[in-house]
C-alpha cells in the first residue's frame, strides 16, 4: 500500500503535481538553455537535454514537441519578467516612455547578460522563429502605453496595442541588428535612441505642420 506520511495535510494531489510538473520543464528548459550556449544549438539533442535534466527523452518531448519551444518558452520567460516588473512599478508616477525606457534597458541587460545564447541562437535563425511563432509583444508594453493613453500622453486616435507593437517590433529589429554586428554598439543606446524616435517623430513640427497644409 502507498505511503501517504509525505502528503501535506490538506494539500490537494492535483497542486503536487502540478508543482511537479513545473519544476520537471524548468528542469528542462534550464538544461537545454545551458546545452545550446555551450555546445550550440544544432548539436544539442533531446538525449542530451534529457540527460542534463535527469529525465526520460519521452517526458522532455512531453514538455516541449519542438526543439524551438525551449527557445520560445525561453523569450516568454523574459517577456514575464517584464509583466511582474510593469506590475511592481504601475503605481509609481513616473510616465509611460519613461516606463517602457526601462523595460528596454531591462531586455538590453538580460540579453547582454546572456549573450552567448543569444548570439547562437541568432546566427541559427531560430530566435527569428520564436518570435514569428509564438511570442505576443510583452504584455507589460500594452500596459504601459495602455496607462499613457488613458493619462493623455498618447494620442488618443491611436490604438495602443498597436504603439506597443511598433516599440516592441522595433526592439527585435534593434536586437538582430546588434547580434549580427556581434554586439559592436550599445544596445540599451540604441533601444532608447528608437523610442525617443517614435515618442517624438523625426521631422520638425514646422515641416509636419506644412506638409499637412500641402496634402
Amino acid at each position: 500500500m502507498r505511503s501517504t506520511a509525505a502528503q501535506e495535510p490538506g494539500e490537494p494531489t492535483t497542486d503536487r503535481r502540478g508543482r511537479r510538473r513545473t519544476a520537471t520543464r524548468d528542469r528542462l528548459l534550464t538544461a537545454a538553455l545551458e546545452l545550446f550556449a555551450t555546445q550550440g544549438y544544432a548539436a544539442t539533442t533531446y538525449d542530451h537535454i534529457a540527460e542534463r535534466a535527469d529525465v526520460g527523452r519521452q517526458t522532455a518531448f512531453n514538455h516541449f514537441r519542438r526543439k524551438e519551444d525551449f527557445v520560445i518558452a525561453w523569450v516568454r520567460q523574459r517577456h514575464e519578467l517584464l509583466d511582474r516588473r510593469e506590475a511592481a512599478e504601475a503605481s509609481d508616477s513616473g510616465t509611460a516612455v519613461e516606463a517602457l525606457a526601462g523595460e528596454l534597458r531591462a531586455l538590453a541587460e538580460l540579453n547582454e547578460r546572456d549573450y552567448t545564447l543569444a548570439k547562437e541562437l541568432h546566427d541559427n535563425g531560430v530566435l527569428h522563429s520564436a518570435f514569428a511563432l509564438g511570442t505576443a509583444t510583452p504584455r507589460a508594453f500594452v500596459a504601459a502605453v495602455t496607462r499613457g493613453h488613458q493619462n493623455g500622453e498618447i494620442r488618443h486616435d491611436l490604438d495602443p496595442e498597436s504603439v506597443a507593437d511598433l516599440i516592441f517590433d522595433s526592439y527585435v529589429t534593434a536586437l538582430s541588428r546588434w547580434l549580427h554586428s556581434d554586439g559592436n554598439f550599445p544596445l540599451t543606446e540604441a533601444l532608447l535612441d528608437r523610442l525617443a524616435i517614435h515618442t517624438t517623430g523625426f521631422t520638425p513640427a514646422r515641416v509636419t505642420r506644412a506638409s499637412r497644409r500641402h496634402s
